[in-house]
């Protein structure tokens, strides 16, 4: 009889749904208890904070700022330090900088429903507001990688060689890098900030956001570079540093999302949870899994293996994964902390602690 029932046992622990379920207490430390929790005093167990209105625009224009954000910081790198040979990380950085970029104000414009809305934000600036600094933020590394990538496209020759062409080869591109990528830098993070300046429990409990989202940038970016340039055939010696960074960020992204949940505790639950409304499924399989942690072991053999590899699906295999896991983690973020501000005794719990 023994026999009999330890196979199903051992399946149902095994299930999917269960192990999730105990990597949510061991990453987040907190166990629910549901009778403790109910004795809790609420407001006659109504939410005590508005839930948030972002909807599908907003989390395109996270995972867009990063991408513009990380692929400009890359692209600097390589133009500032980088040898001669990995001058086509500086140019494809640039370039991919830009086109991330182009999305991010119409997106934005219609998160606020009405284009006046976007212009009225432009008129003052606000220190104190995350809002405010992002949007200088976008509109300030626009221009740097507006005016790098303009650069780029003459040294290219792509406008020619007439006067002007030649006028704006000759500017400093690495000179403007420098400050085009603290702005980077500063829009990298402030999607976190901005959420960590709100009151839901899962946001604003822990204040490394802005670290993840800025380190998330930098991994995406790196995954983004490396994908277009395995398909044009770039010298492994080149793809093999990005390999190396992408290796180092992807570990540092994990540690970082671990340190986030042990510090949140019982706020991190709609975020890795399996209650009907928490997306703790989506986050271990999607975000965690298959987007940090299968890249970052497949990467771990890529680069033990040592040898030069003329297939470039592995490589191809992994920056996708790695961008798949860029956008799921913006978007079971956004989408638990909907869940996070209807639950009232989370709230007023954060609120005392």
């Amino acid at each position: 009889m023994l026999e009999t029932h330890l196979p199903q046992a051992l399946i149902e622990r095994l299930a999917p749904s269960q192990l999730a379920e105990h990597l949510a207490t061991l990453t987040t430390g907190y166990t629910p208890n549901s009778e403790q929790e109910a004795s809790e005093p609420t407001y006659y167990d109504l939410p005590v904070l508005k839930a948030p209105v972002w909807r599908w625009e907003i989390i395109w224009y996270f995972f867009f700022g990063g991408l513009a954000a990380g692929c400009y910081i890359i692209a600097s790198i390589a133009a500032l330090f980088g040898s001669h040979e990995d001058r086509i990380v500086a140019r494809t950085g640039y370039y991919l900088s830009l086109l991330a970029l182009l999305p991010c104000p119409p997106l934005l414009i219609k998160d606020l429903g009405r284009p006046e809305r976007f212009l009225h934000m432009l008129r003052i600036f606000k220190v104190r507001s995350p809002m405010s600094v992002g949007m200088w933020a976008v509109i300030s590394l626009s221009f740097f990688s507006g005016l790098t990538t303009l650069i780029q496209v003459a040294r290219d020759g792509l406008l020619g060689h007439a006067w002007g062409a030649r006028w704006l080869a000759s500017l400093p591109q690495r000179l403007l890098a420098l400050p085009g990528s603290a702005v980077a830098l500063l829009l990298g993070s402030y999607t976190g900030v901005l959420l960590t300046a709100t009151s839901i429990p899962l946001w604003s409990r822990s204040k490394l956001l802005g670290g993840i989202f800025l380190i998330s940038a930098v991994s995406t970016s790196t995954a983004l570079i490396s994908f277009v340039l395995r398909l044009v055939r770039t010298p492994l010696r080149t793809l093999h540093k990005l390999e190396r960074l992408e290796w180092s960020v992807l570990l540092l992204e994990m540690l970082g999302l671990l340190a986030f949940l042990r510090a949140s505790g019982r706020a991190a639950r709609p975020l890795v949870g399996t209650a009907p409304t928490e997306h703790g499924m989506s986050f271990w399989r999607f975000a965690f899994g298959t987007g940090l942690a299968l890249p970052w072991l497949l990467q771990t053999l890529s680069l033990l293996a040592k040898r030069s590899r003329q297939s470039p699906f592995p490589g191809l295999l992994i920056s996708l994964l790695v961008l798949l896991g860029g956008y799921v983690l913006r978007r079971t973020i956004v989408e638990a902390g909907h869940t996070s501000s209807q639950d009232a005794r989370t709230t007023l719990w954060n609120a005392r602690s």
